[in-house]
């Protein structure tokens, strides 16, 4: 193709230039064309016509005065048409809130990051001390005992073992309701619950992701003798109206779950569940269970506990250096494991060595203290809203390093 036959945008993001065909005498493609001083013509060539965003889906553009006629056929409103009616778009934000900017702390002022050090450990003296509660289920103990597995299958049957005896535990197992995994992924707590209570026919399973995975858990049980409904939603938990989803609504009790359920995610799933509650078309949640992960990816603008960080004298700008200091829990070294194995048998030889492990250490242990704090601001949004909440470590350090789960309970169930 001969160069002034293509358009002359420059694509950065797959570094050529765009390989559509322009019109005679024109630089730019119909979809480049707002880029250039002249701004397009209409089919005869004579009239500069304005290029505009299509306000459905702002990737591609039209002329201005074909936008009513676009927006009858564009694909975009074909696909906002066929979502089901529980997707409304941003119904578990805050609207009313937007995310500060996020500072690296290597370019941030010393003088801040010791300030909110400090109020670190002042918010975190004032928490209560939480239990250790590692419990198993019956429902794994051949799982457990297959010695073929190693380590990284084994310690997820730990963690799922411990999270589904406590369901069990506070009496979130029973006839009549309805589970719903949140950040499903393969479905692998889902698939384990549901051979704790395959026979229950009263009652169901949801599982709710934004992503399509393959060989998911849940397809096994299709081949199983299950007498639980298994339903799976794609969608993104943001915009997911929980008491619209309609294979929801005819169970009595409806009980939220998820295993390392990722920084923001977490917020929007505890906001789901409160939202649902207190929607006009009621919904019984009767409890959640969530093993936290991922602080370090939390957002201002979705995480629940703004209240209580504010009464820790923690500001909005500063909820991302909270985010990048819990970082340091789980990979506060920043050293290889190799690494860390070697200075670990050098430091009874070397001075300077043993206060640099002792300087990683804090580190380590801040982090920690950070997380803590993000999670107990859930406890407080969830016993606002009318949850018995406890916050516990219900797995060990070394099987995995977010270890701490919330079980919420609804007030008026026993």
């Amino acid at each position: 193709m001969d160069d002034s036959e293509q358009c002359q945008f420059y694509v950065k993001r797959k570094k050529r230039f765009c390989r559509m065909t322009v019109k005679q005498g024109n630089k730019y493609c119909g979809e480049h064309r707002n880029i250039d001083p002249v701004l397009g013509t209409n089919e005869d060539g004579i009239l500069n016509v304005k290029r505009v965003e299509c306000p459905l889906d702002p990737t591609h553009t039209c002329y201005e005065t074909k936008l009513a006629k676009h927006l009858k056929v564009c694909n975009a409103k074909r696909v906002i048409d066929m979502q089901p009616s529980y997707i409304v778009k941003g119904i578990n934000l805050d609207v009313n809130c937007k995310n500060p900017v996020h500072v690296p702390l290597p370019q941030l002022d010393q003088s801040i990051l010791e300030t909110v050090l400090n109020k670190i450990n002042i918010a975190y003296k004032k928490l209560p001390t939480f239990p250790e509660a590692i419990l198993t289920h019956e429902i794994l103990e051949d799982e457990l005992n297959n010695t073929t597995y190693g380590k990284t299958v084994r310690k997820h049957l730990l963690q799922n073992a411990s999270l589904l005896k406590h369901l069990e535990r506070v009496n979130l197992i029973r006839e009549n309701t309805c589970f719903i995994e949140f950040g499903a992924g393969k479905g692998k707590l889902t698939y384990w619950l549901a051979q704790m209570i395959k026979k229950d026919s009263s009652s169901s399973i949801v599982l709710v992701d934004r992503s399509s995975h393959r060989h998911k858990s849940d397809n096994k049980l299709k081949n199983e003798d299950c007498s639980l409904g298994v339903v799976r939603i794609r969608a993104d938990i943001a915009d997911l109206r929980l008491s619209s989803v309609p294979e929801i609504k005819e169970f009595n009790y409806k009980v939220g779950i998820a295993k390392h359920l990722c920084g923001a995610a977490t917020d929007l799933t505890i906001r789901c569940l409160v939202n649902s509650v207190q929607d006009k078309i009621k919904t019984h949640v009767a409890g959640l269970i969530i093993a936290f992960c991922c602080h370090h990816r939390c957002e201002y603008a979705s995480y629940v506990g703004k209240q209580y960080l504010a009464k820790c004298g923690f500001t909005a700008d500063e909820f991302p250096i909270l985010c990048s200091v819990a970082s340091w829990a789980t990979c506060g070294t920043g050293l290889s494991k190799e690494t860390r194995v070697k200075n670990s048998k050098e430091e009874s030889k070397n001075t300077n060595l043993t206060k640099s492990s002792a300087a990683i250490q804090d580190r380590e242990a801040t982090g920690r203290k950070v997380k803590t704090l993000l999670n107990w601001g859930r406890v407080e949004y969830l016993q606002d809203a009318g949850f018995d909440c406890q916050l516990l470590y219900y797995t060990t350090f070394d099987v995995s390093l977010e270890n701490m789960c919330i079980i919420a309970k609804k007030h008026n169930v026993h």
